[in-house]
């Protein structure tokens, strides 16, 4: 998805910048980016599964890397707190996944202060059960 919307975005804002975010605990996409080449970060132990890839494909690495400005890490609590405020602002259930860019803002509000910042929220791959079991 960050590809197609990154080239999206760049075609109409060709100054804008392109951030992935990745939770920490599947981080392989992110330390591919960062390394240049396709890296092994072992199996994913993540809430946000949407975005828990095994396995980084060189090819889809190649088109990342042709947009992406940054690539991020998140903390599992900050997922849960980007739910949070999602749910208790924004009257949004969201799967964890889909908080992640709020989990960044969370994370590195110094990085983002003063800037306009858009982020995707998608996937309803969750249960009302579960997300009133994440105890938000």
């Amino acid at each position: 998805m960050a590809t197609g919307v990154g080239h999206a975005m760049r075609h109409r804002l060709p100054g804008i910048e392109v951030l992935t975010v990745q939770p920490e605990r599947s981080p392989g996409m992110t330390l591919s980016l960062r390394a240049g080449h396709a890296v092994d970060a072992g199996p994913p132990a993540t809430i946000a599964d949407g975005v828990a890839g095994r396995y980084v494909l060189p090819e889809v690495l190649d088109d990342l890397r042709e947009v992406v400005t940054d690539a991020f890490l998140v903390r599992e609590e900050s997922i849960r707190n980007g739910m949070r405020v999602l749910y208790r602002r924004c009257g949004l259930i969201v799967e964890p996944a889909a908080a992640l860019g709020i989990a960044t803002i969370l994370e590195n509000p110094d990085r983002f202060r003063g800037m306009t910042v858009a982020t995707i929220l998608c996937g309803g791959n969750i249960s009302t059960t579960d997300f009133e079991n994440y105890r938000l």
